[in-house]
């Protein structure tokens, strides 16, 4: 178990609802965001402080999510990264998983599902947490 109880997440992404919808799953969890409406924006900060899991959105203004990726990855290679997009392109989940990604989700984006990557992330990290999945009946 490493010493730090908090992960710290980057959300990536150019749309602020999407930053506002993560701040909010890990508000009162052993989780840290820094959110970051482009990929220099991440970039800049990676330098500064070390993060364990990353949301970065494919396409944003400037650098797209792709290019991000790879240069936080030059930075912390053992950053555990997921791609999300509200567009589904094979290529493009190949190229990421090729680069570095562990992952990749959909928008709209679905709350049990960053809670799975958020448990993997700890579990791997060892952090013990508080995050509970609930199962629904759809």
């Amino acid at each position: 178990m490493r010493e730090s109880q908090t992960i710290r997440v980057m959300v990536i992404d150019d749309e602020k609802a999407t930053r506002d919808v993560f701040e909010e799953i890990f508000e009162g969890e052993n989780f840290s965001v820094f959110p970051a409406e482009d990929g220099l924006k991440a970039i800049a900060e990676m330098k500064k402080r070390q993060y364990d899991l990353a949301f970065i959105d494919i396409r944003m203004p400037q650098i797209d999510g792709l290019e991000t990726l790879r240069r936080l990855k030059k930075i912390h290679p053992d950053l555990m990264a997921v791609m999300i997009s509200g567009f589904r392109d094979e290529d493009i989940i190949e190229k990421a998983l090729k680069i570095g990604a562990v992952g990749y989700l959909y928008k709209p984006l679905d709350i049990q599902d960053i809670l799975g990557v958020a448990l993997k992330c700890s579990h791997q990290l060892g952090v013990p947490n508080q995050v509970e999945i609930v199962e629904t009946n759809s």
